[in-house]
């Protein structure tokens, strides 16, 4: 402002070419960011699938000791659906595949004294594989590196 309070040219704000030059930057770091927000949320959506098929094997697993009977669990639904026989069909991450490779057509067997058929639940996403593997002689569930 002036001695006299009138506001000057100097004053009077952003012009139009600063506006879209914050809008430029803002828009350039959009880009470059943008990618990696993407790889991030599809590798953290295989680490959920990863983590919720261990916890099914598992939980197939102490239903059959429980029960003393057979449990199967199996991967259905062009690898999208997952779950125990007779219980609740979870459904993979969007991005995310499941295959199972097993003696018994895909299924892992559990069985009442804690042993189970023994297989793989392969979960694809992100680039890379992980695999979900089932032993055969205890029925252990473990995440291979």
């Amino acid at each position: 402002m002036s001695a006299t309070g009138d506001a000057t040219m100097d004053d009077a704000g952003t012009t139009l070419i600063e506006a879209l030059v914050v809008v430029g930057i803002t828009a350039m770091v959009a880009l470059i960011g943008f990618p990696r927000l993407q790889r991030s949320l599809a590798t953290m959506a295989e680490q959920q699938t990863v983590a919720s098929v261990a916890t099914g094997l598992r939980q197939a697993r102490a239903t059959a000791l429980r029960g003393d009977g057979t449990v199967a669990f199996a991967v259905a639904g062009g690898g999208r659906e997952y779950g125990m026989g007779g219980g609740p069909v979870a459904h993979a991450a969007p991005g995310v595949t499941l295959t199972a490779a097993s003696a018994r057509g895909g299924r892992i067997l559990f069985y009442g004294d804690g042993s189970s058929s023994g297989g793989v639940v392969l979960v694809h996403g992100a680039k890379r594989t992980t695999a979900v593997e089932v032993r055969a002689w205890g029925g252990a569930v473990a995440v291979a590196p």
